[in-house]
Protein backbone atom coordinates (compact mmCIF):
# COMPACT_ATOMS: atom_id res chain seq x y z
CA UNK A 1 0.00 0.00 0.00
CA UNK A 2 1.40 3.40 -0.99
CA UNK A 3 1.99 6.15 1.53
CA UNK A 4 1.14 9.74 0.71
CA UNK A 5 2.18 12.93 2.47
CA UNK A 6 1.26 16.52 1.60
CA UNK A 7 4.00 19.13 2.02
CA UNK A 8 3.05 22.81 2.14
CA UNK A 9 5.49 25.03 0.26
CA UNK A 10 6.70 28.18 2.06
CA UNK A 11 6.59 30.37 -1.05
CA UNK A 12 3.87 29.11 -3.36
CA UNK A 13 4.53 31.72 -6.06
CA UNK A 14 8.25 30.91 -6.44
CA UNK A 15 8.44 28.22 -9.13
CA UNK A 16 12.21 28.43 -9.74
CA UNK A 17 13.11 25.29 -7.78
CA UNK A 18 10.38 23.38 -9.61
CA UNK A 19 11.67 24.60 -12.97
CA UNK A 20 15.05 23.09 -12.07
CA UNK A 21 13.40 19.66 -11.82
CA UNK A 22 10.86 20.12 -14.62
CA UNK A 23 12.54 21.82 -17.58
CA UNK A 24 9.30 22.00 -19.61
CA UNK A 25 7.15 23.29 -16.74
CA UNK A 26 5.70 26.27 -18.59
CA UNK A 27 4.52 24.15 -21.52
CA UNK A 28 3.04 21.55 -19.14
CA UNK A 29 1.08 24.21 -17.29
CA UNK A 30 0.01 26.26 -20.33
CA UNK A 31 -1.54 29.66 -19.70
CA UNK A 32 -3.08 30.29 -16.27
CA UNK A 33 -6.72 31.28 -16.11
CA UNK A 34 -9.75 31.54 -13.85
CA UNK A 35 -10.36 28.34 -11.88
CA UNK A 36 -7.61 26.33 -13.56
CA UNK A 37 -5.65 23.64 -11.73
CA UNK A 38 -2.83 21.37 -12.89
CA UNK A 39 -0.68 18.60 -11.49
CA UNK A 40 2.83 17.74 -12.59
CA UNK A 41 4.29 14.43 -11.47
CA UNK A 42 7.98 13.65 -11.20
CA UNK A 43 8.78 9.96 -10.93
CA UNK A 44 11.94 9.00 -9.08
CA UNK A 45 11.29 5.27 -9.42
CA UNK A 46 8.28 3.08 -10.23
CA UNK A 47 7.18 3.38 -6.59
CA UNK A 48 8.25 6.94 -5.61
CA UNK A 49 7.10 10.25 -6.99
CA UNK A 50 6.35 13.87 -6.20
CA UNK A 51 3.16 15.45 -7.47
CA UNK A 52 3.26 19.23 -7.68
CA UNK A 53 -0.21 20.75 -7.35
CA UNK A 54 -0.76 24.06 -9.13
CA UNK A 55 -3.63 26.51 -9.12
CA UNK A 56 -4.17 29.77 -10.95
CA UNK A 57 -4.05 33.01 -8.96
CA UNK A 58 -5.02 36.46 -10.15
CA UNK A 59 -2.38 39.15 -9.64
CA UNK A 60 -3.66 42.49 -10.82
CA UNK A 61 -5.10 41.94 -14.29
CA UNK A 62 -3.07 38.77 -14.95
CA UNK A 63 -3.33 35.14 -13.94
CA UNK A 64 -0.26 33.28 -12.72
CA UNK A 65 0.46 29.78 -11.50
CA UNK A 66 1.21 29.06 -7.85
CA UNK A 67 2.20 25.75 -6.27
CA UNK A 68 1.05 25.66 -2.64
CA UNK A 69 1.85 22.00 -2.03
CA UNK A 70 3.60 18.83 -3.13
CA UNK A 71 2.19 15.37 -2.59
CA UNK A 72 4.93 12.83 -1.91
CA UNK A 73 4.08 9.23 -2.79
CA UNK A 74 6.17 6.24 -1.75
CA UNK A 75 5.86 2.48 -1.45
CA UNK A 76 6.36 2.42 2.34
CA UNK A 77 7.51 4.45 5.33
CA UNK A 78 11.21 4.09 4.46
CA UNK A 79 10.57 5.35 0.93
CA UNK A 80 8.53 8.27 2.25
CA UNK A 81 11.35 9.21 4.65
CA UNK A 82 13.80 9.25 1.70
CA UNK A 83 11.52 11.66 -0.19
CA UNK A 84 11.10 13.86 2.89
CA UNK A 85 14.87 14.01 3.17
CA UNK A 86 15.20 14.95 -0.52
CA UNK A 87 12.76 17.85 -0.01
CA UNK A 88 14.30 18.89 3.36
CA UNK A 89 11.09 18.22 5.27
CA UNK A 90 11.09 16.99 8.86
CA UNK A 91 9.64 13.56 9.45
CA UNK A 92 6.10 13.77 10.87
CA UNK A 93 6.07 13.06 14.59
CA UNK A 94 3.24 10.54 14.27
CA UNK A 95 5.48 8.35 12.08
CA UNK A 96 8.50 8.35 14.38
CA UNK A 97 9.17 5.47 16.75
Amino acid sequence: MAMRYIVRRKNSSDLNEIRQEVSDLDSRLSKAGDGLRRTVEISFSPVRSAVYQFSAKKEGANWTWVCPCIELVAENEEGLFKLLEKYNVEKPSHLLD
